[in-house]
């Protein structure tokens, strides 16, 4: 590690350090957002570590976690496909799908977007308390475009911009954010002649940044007789307007060399420590590890801590912390042509924990 690499390396580090002092976050803020969708991670292979991933995640999944991570990618394109059954029994789904191109050394653009499948709700009035007069769906999606160009072997950086949209037939929220990461790669303790490089990642990732989203519909207004008459005016309601879930993540990574053979390099294990500053809700501080054999099977699986998570009547969430994953990677012909499957789960209470499959798809191999 060169002198400008230290600096960075030690930036890093205090940077870690602020995190003791801002450790409490904002919890007493909970609930005061809206698009919470935007902090939900619909990727199988990324999820499986948690935010520990933000300065390793590379790829099409990268535009959720740290969108650095998109010009990372292996392969000149690569699609992704990813569904998660959210809170076993609760009757949600996110679809999630996402495109990267790389265009040489101009950087990668990417498209993501997430759809939320939620079943139907019965309609209820005060006439009709317990319904029997049809349904309605709440219609959750985002859209983002992204751009991320590493300006040497060691730093990336990108930017995503998204579009939110929520809702019932009658009523609509939307807005628009931006996401900006950084990505810093390098090799910790180098060796001339070892095979053993890139073993360092850190990242820094902010996400959702933007105004505030903005109501519309007619289910905001309503019909009342005024006091002095006897006829009917229609009502509006005035509604605040909902602040963005604003996040800052930071993230560090190291593989550790399992072969013993120093000319063999098919055992990796990669540690990995993020921590996840939120505008709206107490802090998080994730702690994961991956095994990877010959690259093309991972095993993966983290732990994420909040304040009062091992409290069943104070927990900030239904998640419990524990986490895990699975991914098969493997080479379709000579032309560097990739097929991946991931899986990953995340342990809640109450329902039956989260369940994400996905499948990745890589054409052509990146310069």
């Amino acid at each position: 590690m060169n002198r400008k690499q230290k600096n960075i390396f030690l930036a890093g580090l205090l940077a870690l350090s602020g995190v003791g002092t801002a450790w409490a976050g904002n919890p007493e803020r909970q609930g005061q957002a809206g698009a919470a969708q935007l902090t939900i991670n619909g990727w199988a292979r990324s999820s499986g570590m948690g935010w520990a991933n933000g300065g390793k995640v590379s790829g099409a999944e990268a535009m959720y976690m740290n969108v650095a991570g998109l010009d990372r990618i292996k392969n000149t394109t690569e699609l992704a496909f990813s569904r998660t059954e959210w809170l076993m029994g609760s009757g949600i789904a996110i679809n999630s799908a996402a495109l990267a191109q790389k265009m040489g050394e101009s950087g990668t653009f990417g498209v993501t977007v997430m759809q939320y499948s939620i079943k139907p709700i019965d309609i209820t009035t005060e006439q009709n308390p317990y319904g029997g007069i049809g349904t309605f769906r709440v219609n959750m999606t985002n859209i983002g475009l992204a751009y991320s160009k590493s300006f040497s072997s060691n730093i990336s950086a990108g930017i995503v911009a998204r579009m939110v949209s929520e809702g019932i037939p009658d009523a609509q929220a939307s807005g628009i954010t931006l996401d900006a990461g950084v990505q810093y790669v390098t090799t910790f303790r180098p060796v001339r002649g070892s095979i053993k490089k890139d073993d360092f990642r850190f990242g820094i990732s902010m996400k959702n940044i933007g105004p505030d989203m903005q109501h519309s519909g007619d289910g905001l207004s309503y019909k009342a007789i005024l006091d002095n008459g006897t006829f009917n005016k229609t009502v509006q309601v005035k509604v605040d307007n909902i602040k963005m879930p604003a996040l800052l993540n930071i993230a560090a990574s190291y593989d550790i060399k399992l072969d013993a053979d120093p000319n063999q390099y098919d055992n990796k294990l990669t540690l990995g420590f993020g921590f996840t500053n939120y505008a709206f809700s107490a802090n998080q501080l994730t702690l994961g590890a991956e095994y990877s054999y010959k690259e093309f099977l991972s095993l993966r699986a983290g732990f994420a801590y909040q304040e009062d998570i091992f409290s069943e009547t104070t927990r900030p969430s239904a998640f419990t912390g524990p986490m895990a994953g699975i991914s098969y990677d493997w080479k379709m012909g000579e032309d560097g042509n990739t097929v991946s499957l991931d899986y990953s789960y995340r342990a809640t209470n109450p329902f039956n924990g989260v369940h994400s499959f996905g499948v990745r798809i890589g054409l052509g191999e990146a310069e």
